[in-house]
């Protein structure tokens, strides 16, 4: 397959890209609780990340201006529509450290496999980071190539 790892777009490029959210160490976060076998401190951090992505995705819609713009909000994971904001990005990323102690990775594209192999990227990175994907159509040569397996 091959890809391009997409320029940061400018702030008034008005292209609609398919943005991930997703918890960095969100499982080893309760991991280490299940360890101490404390259902209270599971149930704790359970509604800690849960309000974590509630409060983001409230961010969302209000930023986009689209109640809609949100896909899916479940675990530490949100898919969401919108045009490219880093302001918004790092918010989402600030917000969800702020109150879970964790990082987020953000991968983007225009389709939803690209959002896929985004996300797997820039969690790859070490998390906490922000990368776009675009799928390369096999007559094009421009932007930096990866290939993967």
């Amino acid at each position: 397959m091959n890809i391009k790892i997409l320029e940061t777009p400018i702030e008034e490029d008005q292209t609609v890209f398919s943005f991930g959210f997703d918890g960095d160490s969100t499982g080893d976060y309760l991991d280490r609780v299940f360890g101490e076998s404390s259902e209270d401190e599971v149930r704790k951090r359970s509604q800690t990340v849960n309000g974590a992505i509630e409060a983001l995705k409230k961010l969302i819609c209000k930023e986009t201006k689209d109640h809609n713009s949100v896909l899916f909000a479940e675990g530490d994971n949100i898919l969401f529509k919108s045009c490219y904001r880093v302001s918004l990005l790092n918010d989402l990323q600030r917000i969800y450290k702020d109150k879970t102690g964790l990082t987020g990775s953000i991968g983007y594209g225009k389709t939803l496999p690209e959002v896929t192999l985004a996300m797997r990227l820039s969690k790859a990175k070490g998390g906490d980071s922000i990368m776009g994907v675009g799928l390369r159509d096999s007559g094009e040569t421009n932007n930096t190539e990866l290939t993967a397996g």
